[in-house]
């Protein structure tokens, strides 16, 4: 109870027995059957076709890029508010981000997404943000009218659903993070997922270097590759976890519930969103300091760090990032996600952590409120 940190990742009790299963037979490297094992559990838990695991999820966004044939010039639109990986994905290709500003849920506004478009647009990269779906009816359909490829970031989101679809059944392609803080891990890693047998085949080749088809044609290389592979060893992480997916997931939900029936009657909180016919899986506890709370959200970040508690602030918007100067954006445009990042923090809330833990973080926040 001295130190509550922001994120910890959570172990089952298969990950040992099958670590050590890979390190006793010698398939510590990218093939072995945990590797094979590990895709087949995850597309099945997804509701996808198919699955590609990969070193991490920026491996993911990147190799998505190329699979939907983004050339350098090419517009995509991604919502303003964001983590930086899609971002970082797009410059690796050449390509130019055209962000939008988001909506009362935190992810990208369908609502906006028309105007942005323009002769130079290609695709449309969705992120659901800290695990609650965008309104992918909406944005499918308007994909659809203009033409436009589909990129879903579900790395914060897996499990989440929109009127019962889940996050991953719009976009050409989907990406998961399997990093270390998020729903399920496997250390460092990520997956890709998508319907298209083709597309399958292809990320699977260019993920391993694009090496021939056979061992005389193995360094002949058709297509430019990438080393992406995950580790035996990671997926034999990966099968425990994927295992208990809905287990982790429902933590996180309960996490949020408590959180949410202590600080609902806390003035100058706003809780995270939830649309209606959604499922939202909670990745973070995320929360908007208003100016009625009486206290910044950087002066309560140091409140509660020095009762032993690790928060972390909400990403900052795509437009104001330095390394793209060369691009033009017009600040006027981008109220919420402003706001989001000026305001927001996401408190403790990774699988495994007590009630008690709980009642302490939020009692620390209404206490501070109490005390202004």
């Amino acid at each position: 109870m001295n130190h509550i940190p922001v994120s910890k990742p959570y172990f089952w009790g298969d990950e040992l027995s099958n670590v050590t299963e890979a390190i006793t037979t010698g398939w510590i490297s990218s093939n072995g059957k945990f590797i094979d094992e590990f895709e087949q559990k995850f597309a099945e838990a997804v509701e996808a076709k198919y699955a590609v695991s990969l070193n991490n999820g920026t491996s993911a966004l990147h190799l998505a890029c190329d699979l939907i044939g983004l050339k350098r010039g090419d517009e995509v639109i991604v919502p303003d508010f964001s983590m930086i990986a899609p971002i970082f994905a797009l410059e690796y290709m050449g390509c130019i981000p055209v962000p939008v500003d988001v909506d009362d849920t935190w992810n990208i506004n369908p609502e906006l997404i028309e105007q942005a478009i323009t002769e130079k647009t290609k695709a449309i990269l969705v992120v659901h943000n800290y695990g609650h779906p965008s309104d992918m009816h909406k944005i499918s359909a308007i994909a659809k009218k203009h033409g436009l490829k589909i990129i879903e970031d579900a790395a914060e989101a897996i499990g989440a659903r929109q009127n019962d679809i889940q996050v991953g059944s719009w976009g050409d392609v989907t990406c998961y993070s399997l990093y270390a803080n998020k729903i399920i891990t496997t250390g460092e890693g990520g997956m890709l997922t998508t319907n298209d047998e083709h597309l399958y085949q292809l990320a699977k080749s260019k993920r391993n270097m694009s090496f021939g088809p056979d061992q005389e044609n193995r360094f002949l290389h058709e297509k430019v590759g990438y080393n992406f592979r995950l580790t035996n060893i990671q997926a034999a992480i990966g099968c425990a976890q994927v295992h208990n997916l809905e287990a982790s997931i429902n933590h996180k939900i309960s996490i949020a519930n408590e959180y949410s029936s202590i600080l609902k009657d806390v003035p100058g909180i706003t809780l995270p969103p939830s649309a209606q016919n959604v499922k939202n899986v909670y990745w973070v506890y995320g929360i908007l300091i208003e100016e009625t709370f009486g206290l910044s959200k950087n002066k309560l970040q140091e409140v509660l760090l020095h009762a032993g508690i690790e928060t972390r602030s909400f990403f900052a918007p795509v437009h104001q990032q330095p390394f793209l100067k060369h691009v033009s954006f017009n600040p006027s445009k981008y109220h919420k996600s402003v706001k989001l990042a000026r305001q927001g923090l996401y408190l403790p809330s990774y699988i495994g952590l007590s009630s008690e833990s709980i009642m302490k973080v939020a009692d620390t926040i209404a206490q501070v409120q109490l005390k202004i």
